[in-house]
């Protein structure tokens, strides 16, 4: 860290001065001078009172204008307080104001931004206020008053008087930037050093919930004032908008500022404004969902219009011009006329309050759940049926089973709590559904949760399978996620919208930045990874071709088997065909009744039997319509992958999917000795050797391709058997459990 330089102090002990006042400058320039200007005032009160107090302006990395306007406060002479200049080379406020700190030699310390003003009483009622405290003690002050891009009033609350709880810190900044305490607890506390590429900050957030977690009361002195000039193009205000709080004590914090039960309210009727709010509150989710697409900015406007139109209909004032906020306004507008139109419309200003949206409610419930179960996460949307899951849960059992993350791995489930079937989860695997009070937050506040989640809960890996939760945070706030840990996400294949339009959560952010901040992308089949290179440019080994395990334990080879074992076929015992797959578009449903037609015009002894969950909207019912015409039997949903369907029922599976990555249910039906009969898509020529493994199409319309094939598997039994024998030795070299963890501690748990 350089060594800072400063104008030396006039010698005198330590406590000597009552109060330093210490102001952190970067880029203020010519805002500098009504900061100032209204600090002397301040001080001219507190000396007053008999005290003296020094006022110490920190130069981080200055700009000329503010080298220029620094240098022409500490060259006056006709103040009544010494000037003292810090000059540092730091590039960040936390650790400018720890330079400020430990250069006074106050008995105690006053923080105020290079750019904001304070009320004239500000100063001399803190100090008075903290003598008469017990030394454990940080005063803000009463009000801020944002003025310039934005105009809102807020009231600080107290923990003295029991006004914040740990819910409401943990969800919004309690207190200002501002703040007048013992210089001992600065020193005891320091502000974090949070360098502004690493995302990690509001400096003071953390530095209040530091200080507050520690026992540390925070309290208000009472008619006092703090001006904060919003900027719409720089300041605080807008590097602040990516960043995160870093890891922090959350327990610590829980027991310091407990939540207090709620007054009864002795059967009283509530009140209108009550009334109201909580009508607010209910339709609050809706209006959310609703403007979910628009911008920011956009549902900022629409949210302002909404409380003012409130406010006017329950007839409920918003603030007073007290005498002392009077007096405050003249001051300030006369430093500074920026503040003149604020103290104009002041009564009609936004009052602006932290609200309890349950953003700590379902923060505190992932921890708690969480909580020594956290060194490794494998994060999925919910644990349900589908290829996806049995991945998901096949990571989440590999890193259970591993000496590292044995007892400490958990799966984080960030979606529909109903797709989750619990009874699949692994043994021994911890598992946290993510609140569904999250599923009202905007996105961003969502990617924040998530976000937040991982750092403080710590997991040295995170393994994201279709996690697009985790891929939405990852754009935002994917330096502080992968801070200290690895990331993997996984990519099987692209999705498809409209007509054949690929997409992917990955692929949803058009900068693709964060995909920097990944340690690797996971995908399970070749011509996947060579899609990664060409469309993402993610180079191995930076890609990784996962074979994964279909089955926990692989049968032996079912040589008793209708598919094995029948020869010929008839119409009262005709060839069985399984399809056993999500009925969604992608998996083309409709293929399957234009081969069963197809198979009924030749006059084809075969029947299919669909067996999955309807997912399908709209068309659905027509489809099940469509089914039973074409002879097509739809058996229903099933879960737990193939081994629990009747496949010793049947002679062959069909696939007539438009886009694969590396579908498991062809292993599993591989090594359930069961033919396989599939689209030429994706990654399934991996596994499906056509004539091989298994027969391939050229694609879901290959009507044709799926009949003959169908066909030759009926009269060529010995092919048949070849093929069974063929497929079932390939499954149980490529896809057996033990090279899969193999291949995990390898990438993953070592990388």
């Amino acid at each position: 860290m350089p060594v800072p330089t400063s104008t030396p102090p006039t010698p005198q002990a330590e406590g000597a001065i009552a109060l330093s006042v210490i102001v952190t400058t970067h880029s203020e320039g010519r805002l500098l001078r009504p900061t100032v200007r209204s600090i002397a005032a301040a001080i001219d009160a507190v000396q007053a009172n008999g005290d003296s107090v020094e006022l110490i302006l920190v130069r981080d990395r200055p700009d000329a204008p503010t080298r220029h306007e620094v240098d022409w406060w500490s060259a006056r002479s006709d103040l009544s307080f010494t000037v003292r200049v810090l000059d540092v080379d730091l590039g960040e406020s936390g650790a400018s104001r720890n330079a400020g700190a430990e250069a006074s030699v106050g008995t105690y310390v006053a923080f105020i931004d290079g750019d904001d003003l304070v009320s004239s009483n500000y100063l001399s009622d803190s100090v008075r206020m903290l003598r008469g405290s017990d030394g454990r003690t940080i005063i803000h002050p009463h009000r801020v008053i944002s003025f310039g891009a934005r105009s809102i009033v807020w009231e600080i609350r107290s923990t003295v008087h029991g006004d914040v709880d740990y819910k409401a810190l943990v969800r919004n900044n309690q207190w200002p930037s501002s703040s007048v305490a013992p210089a001992t607890i600065y020193r005891e506390i320091p502000f974090r050093s949070l360098r502004p590429g690493d995302g990690y900050g509001p400096e003071d957030w953390i530095w209040n919930i530091d200080t507050a977690a520690a026992g540390i009361a925070h309290d208000v002195a009472p008619e006092t004032t703090f001006f904060y000039r919003v900027k719409a193009r720089s300041g605080v205000n807008v590097r602040h908008v990516q960043s995160i709080l870093p890891a922090f004590d959350f327990e610590a914090l829980r027991n310091a500022l407990p939540v207090r039960p709620p007054t009864p309210t002795s059967g009283r009727s509530l009140s209108p404004r009550s009334l109201g709010q909580s009508a607010y509150r209910k339709a609050l989710p809706t209006v959310r969902r609703l403007t979910r697409r628009l911008t920011p900015e956009e549902r900022a406007r629409i949210y302002t219009g909404v409380r003012r139109a409130y406010r006017t209909a329950l007839r409920l004032p918003h603030h007073r011009m007290t005498a002392h906020l009077k007096t405050a306004f003249e001051e300030a507008s006369h430093l500074d006329p920026a503040i003149s139109w604020t103290a104009f419309d002041y009564e009609t200003l936004e009052l602006w309050a932290p609200r309890d949206d349950g953003y700590a409610d379902a923060l505190e419930q992932a921890l708690d759940d969480l909580r020594d179960h956290a060194g490794a996460i494998v994060v999925v949307p919910w644990v349900g049926i589908g290829g996806a899951d049995l991945v998901s849960r096949n990571y989440a059992r590999a890193l259970e089973a591993s000496p590292e993350f044995g007892g400490r791995t958990s799966i984080l489930a960030t979606d529909l709590a109903d797709n989750t079937q619990r009874e699949l989860i692994p043994t021994g695997v911890n598992f946290v559904q993510l609140s569904p009070i999250a599923a009202a937050f905007w996105p961003e506040q969502h990617a924040r949760l998530v976000a937040q989640i991982v750092i403080l809960s710590e997991p040295k890996l995170l393994v994201s399978v279709n996690g697009f939760h985790l891929t939405r945070a990852m754009e935002r706030y994917g330096t502080q996620i992968s801070d200290g840990r690895h990331v993997f996400a996984t990519l099987f294949a692209f999705d498809h919208i409209g007509p054949g339009y690929p997409v992917n959560p990955i692929t949803n952010d058009s900068e693709r930045e964060y995909l920097d901040d990944l340690t690797g992308v996971i995908t399970d089949n070749t011509t996947t990874a060579r899609l990664l290179s060409e469309i993402l440019a993610i180079e191995p080994p930076r890609v990784q071709i996962h074979r994964q395990p279909a089955m926990e334990q692989i049968p032996e080879l079912r040589r008793d088997s209708r598919a094995y074992s029948t020869d010929s076929f008839t119409a009262a015992e005709p060839f069985r065909l399984l399809w056993p797959h999500r009925l969604d578009k992608e998996k083309r449903p409709d293929a399957v009744v234009a081969i069963a037609r197809s198979l009924r015009e030749r006059g084809i002894p075969a029947k299919i039997d669909v067996w999955g969950q309807r997912v399908l909207s709209g068309h659905g019912d027509h489809l099940m319509k469509d089914f039973a015409e074409a002879g097509v039997t739809y058996r229903g949903p099933y879960s737990g992958g193939i081994s629990a369907l009747p496949t010793g029922d049947y002679h062959a599976l069909l696939l007539t999917s438009e886009s694969e990555g590396l579908p498991l249910v062809l292993v599993q039906s591989l090594l359930s000795s069961l033919p396989v009969i599939a689209s030429g898509v994706g990654g399934v020529p991996d596994i499906i050797v056509d004539g091989e493994t298994g027969l391939l199409t050229l694609g879901p319309d290959d009507t044709d391709g799926f009949v003959d094939a169908i066909e030759h598997l009926m009269t060529s039994p010995d092919d048949r058997r070849r093929i069974i024998e063929t497929g079932y030795a390939f499954g149980v070299e490529h896809h057996s459990w033990e090279s899969f963890t193999s291949l995990v501690d390898e990438t993953l748990i070592r990388p």
